[in-house]
């Protein structure tokens, strides 16, 4: 009984990995594809992730009736709860509002395998901030893991930072300002992804509902992006104006990694987060070059065998005991 629990549960973790990697590569992806024709978005980036924001919020609310037993007995508990459990999620909210607009804005000025790489520079912030906060050392091994890990992204975009002519010859490519970007999304991704488990785990909300936690997650993550619409001269009225079936495919693939990573979050940490995001590169490397024709260099390519290799070095005793 518990061997076979045991295999159950592995077969989750597999899953969630898996759909979660696949759910990164297709961020970047859909935001090419959502684009008009001359490369510019016609919708605002805001109001893609307030919508979702509000699914996540109203599938969150979903299964905390049905965990409750009933709408009635989920919103007594909810009332119950102090105001400052609802503000202690703010900081993330906000923090992962803004990065998810740099994951679209990114896609301006690099192809979106190129970002997959280059995104990867988080793994050492946050795996710095997150031995900082939770003061659990990691070994030797998965150290040289994440060096090598951080090694293959730097290497996966060097060859094409100022190559002006990438994208018309259709090789992956990156403007310079692009690398600015990257810099500002891996620091800001450090801060909410580790203070965001920390919550989670904390004395405070970890014997709470996953989805009471999400609930106060999404909700002010609804109303910052509305208020960022509204600030970028959008109106309550057009918040759909400019979407096509791309961009509404987008909203689902942001609002399904959402849930995704919040179970990552109560079954594995922010290591195994970083691992699943490098892991997309595979996923978005396949799909840039059949839907967009960018063929990958050489240092993509070995970028590609770097992050095997840190990988399976991270995880080496996993395996071994497989």
């Amino acid at each position: 009984g518990a061997a076979r629990m045991s295999c159950g549960t592995f077969f989750v973790k597999v899953v969630l990995f898996v759909v979660a990697s696949l759910c990164y590569a297709l961020l970047g992806i859909l935001s090419q594809l959502s684009k008009a024709p001359d490369g510019s978005y016609e919708y605002s980036l805001p109001s893609v992730i307030l919508w979702a924001e509000a699914i996540k919020l109203l599938l969150s609310m979903f299964f905390f009736a049905s965990e409750c037993g009933s709408m009635a007995l989920a919103t007594q508990k909810l009332i119950r709860n102090p105001v400052t459990n609802l503000v202690a999620f703010a900081v993330p909210s906000a923090l992962y509002s803004v990065n998810n607009w740099l994951d679209m804005f990114n896609n301006k000025f690099m192809d979106p395998a190129t970002e997959q790489v280059l995104v990867q520079g988080k793994i050492f912030t946050t795996a710095l901030v997150w031995w900082a906060v939770f003061r659990q050392p990691l070994l030797f091994r998965k150290w040289i893991a994440l060096l090598l890990l951080f090694v293959g992204t730097v290497c996966g975009g060097w060859g094409s930072v100022g190559n002006p002519d990438g994208k018309a010859k259709h090789q992956m490519y990156i403007e310079p300002v692009g690398v600015a970007l990257v810099m500002l999304y891996t620091l800001i991704s450090a801060c909410a992804g580790v203070y965001n488990e920390w919550l989670y785990k904390s004395a405070l909300f970890q014997a709470e509902s996953i989805h009471a936690c999400n609930m106060r997650l999404y909700s002010i993550g609804c109303l910052f992006n509305l208020v960022a619409h509204i600030s970028n001269g959008g109106t309550a009225g057009g918040l759909l104006q400019g979407f096509n079936g791309y961009t509404w495919a987008l909203v689902a693939t942001y609002a399904l990694m959402g849930l995704l990573i919040a179970q990552v979050m109560k079954l594995f940490d922010n290591i195994i987060k970083l691992f699943i995001s490098g892991s997309s590169m595979y996923v978005s490397a396949c799909l840039s070059w059949v839907l967009f024709g960018y063929r990958p260099t050489s240092n993509f390519l070995a970028a590609l065998v770097l992050v095997t290799a840190a990988l399976t070095l991270y995880n080496w005793e996993k395996i071994a005991a497989l």
